[in-house]
């Protein structure tokens, strides 16, 4: 335990000082005490004043899962500490080695209690979907990790921006088109039911999991279901989101960060 809190005290002296810390060995930290790690830094978060707001997948492909030796995704928590304003300007100098991710936001309507629940219970619950932009921001430097470091730095969860809302339709949001733009140019673009991990079955995945971990679902949480596109360095410009008919921007500068 007293390793586990020194580890952690670096990762929230990294977050602090946007300083990446030098990477561990991958076999030092296994999943499970990555996850424990994760909960530990979620309840000093929360011990602060932050509120949790939702949940972020990560891994969903099998690629990634073959990569890290793992045999499901892996989940990371989302505070409202994390969550920025569509159209607001987020100073890079903010973050230490952020990489934006297009997502699906899917908002719960109902509180799911640890049981069992088929598919259709789970998208029963889901009160709206929306475009989402992920800003992953790493604390290991080069974005070099094992699963278990990964976790432990909270599945690289830096901010979160939410866009307009759709009330939930299964029947019309099993398939959803995206686009990406980036200072007018195409950043990539795609279909939900087209992937091998989709929105909806990654959802289910994830409350299944928090479930089986005790975790209870709350209402209006948000869970960001899984990058769409690769991952990609940010640049100072503005990004913009084509999805469910409306649209999310979001300016990055590389102005220095208010303290």
């Amino acid at each position: 335990m007293n390793g586990n809190n020194e580890l952690l005290k670096r990762l929230q002296q990294a977050t602090r000082t946007r300083q990446p810390l030098p990477p561990l060995p991958p076999e030092a930290l296994d999943p499970y005490s990555g996850y424990a790690l994760q909960r530990l830094g979620v309840d000093c978060r929360m011990a602060a004043g932050e509120q949790l707001s939702g949940w972020k997948i990560a891994f969903a492909g099998s690629a990634a899962q073959q990569r890290f030796g793992l045999d499901q995704p892996v989940y990371g928590a989302l505070t409202d500490s994390m969550c920025v304003q569509p159209g607001a300007v987020v100073p890079l100098s903010r973050l230490i080695q952020p990489k934006l991710e297009v997502e699906v936001a899917i908002v719960m309507g109902l509180t799911l209690a640890p049981g069992d629940y088929s598919d259709a219970d789970i998208l029963g619950a889901i009160a709206e979907v929306a475009p989402a932009f992920e800003i992953a921001d790493c604390r290991w430097q080069g974005w070099a990790f094992g699963a278990g470091a990964f976790l432990a730095d909270n599945a690289a969860s830096g901010l979160y921006c939410i866009g307009p809302r759709t009330a939930f339709d299964p029947a019309l949001h099993t398939r959803a088109d995206y686009r990406l733009d980036c200072a007018g140019v195409s950043g990539g673009e795609g279909n939900t039911e087209e992937r091998e991990d989709t929105p909806l079955a990654n959802l289910c995945w994830l409350i299944r999991r928090l479930l089986a971990d005790g975790q209870p679902v709350e209402a209006g949480q948000v869970v960001l279901s899984g990058a769409l596109l690769a991952p990609m360095t940010i640049q100072p410009t503005t990004y913009r989101l084509q999805m469910f008919g409306t649209e999310l921007a979001l300016v990055f500068t590389a102005d220095t960060a208010p303290e």
